[in-house]
C-alpha cells in the first residue's frame, strides 16, 4: 500500500458490490478530516440477465470514477460463504468493480468485514445499523443531511464504511513511517556521534 501525506487530500471510493444493488461512495480527506463527497447505489434488478446487470454496474462505476476521480478503490474482501451460488454472484460483481477501478488508474485496497466494521465501528461483530451510524459521526453528517445525500441506504453507507476503512488504515501507516523516518535520522545522529567520538 502506498502512503500519502496526510497534507495531501486523498480521495477513496468504497464500494459494496452486488449483483442487483452496489452501493458506492466516496470520501476525502484531508489533514485529519474525512468528508463526503458524494453516494448512491446503482440498481441493476429491472434487467433479467446477469450480463446486462454487470454491464450496468460497470457502466455506473465508470461514470462515477469519471466524475469523482478517487486514486483508490476499497473494497471488501472476496469471503467464503455457505451460499455458493451467492458467493459467485458476489465474485462477479467485485470483479466489475475492479475492472473498472483497473482501467481508470486506480489503487486497490481490500480489507475482510471484520477490519471494516472494526476501522468505523470500533467493533468487529457490528450490524448494518450500527455500522451506519458510526459513518455518520465519522463523517459528521447532521440528521437533514443523511436523509439527504444518502437516502438512509445502507448499501451506500457500506460502501462509504470501506472507503473510511481505507483512510483510516492509510493514516496508521503514514505514522508508522514519519515515525520509522524519525527513528532513522535519530539512528543517523547516534552514529555520527559514535564516528567523532572514536575520531
Amino acid at each position: 500500500m502506498v502512503a500519502q501525506s496526510p497534507a495531501v487530500p486523498l480521495r477513496v471510493l468504497g464500494v459494496d458490490p452486488g449483483t442487483l444493488r452496489t452501493g458506492w461512495g466516496v470520501v476525502e480527506r484531508r489533514g485529519h478530516t474525512c468528508t463526503l463527497c458524494a453516494a448512491g447505489v446503482i440498481t441493476a434488478k429491472g434487467f433479467r440477465s446477469l450480463p446486462e446487470r454487470l454491464r450496468m454496474i460497470h457502466a455506473g462505476l465508470v461514470e462515477v470514477i469519471a466524475q469523482w476521480q478517487p486514486q483508490v478503490l476499497s473494497l471488501e474482501k472476496a469471503f467464503l460463504a455457505y451460499n455458493v451460488q451467492s458467493a459467485l454472484r458476489l465474485g462477479e460483481a467485485r470483479g466489475v468493480a475492479l475492472l473498472a477501478a483497473s482501467q481508470a488508474g486506480l489503487r486497490i485496497a481490500e480489507y475482510n468485514p471484520t477490519e471494516i466494521k472494526t476501522a468505523v465501528a470500533s467493533y468487529g461483530r457490528a450490524d448494518k445499523v450500527q455500522v451506519q451510524k458510526a459513518v455518520f459521526t465519522h463523517l459528521g453528517l447532521s440528521h437533514d443531511q443523511r436523509t439527504i445525500s444518502l437516502v438512509a441506504s445502507k448499501d451506500a453507507t457500506d460502501a462509504l464504511a470501506a472507503a473510511l476503512c481505507h483512510l483510516n488504515s492509510s493514516r496508521f501507516v503514514e505514522q508508522i513511517r514519519a515515525a520509522a523516518v524519525k527513528d532513522g535520522r535519530r539512528t543517523g545522529q547516534d552514529t555520527e556521534r559514535m564516528q567523532l567520538l572514536r575520531s
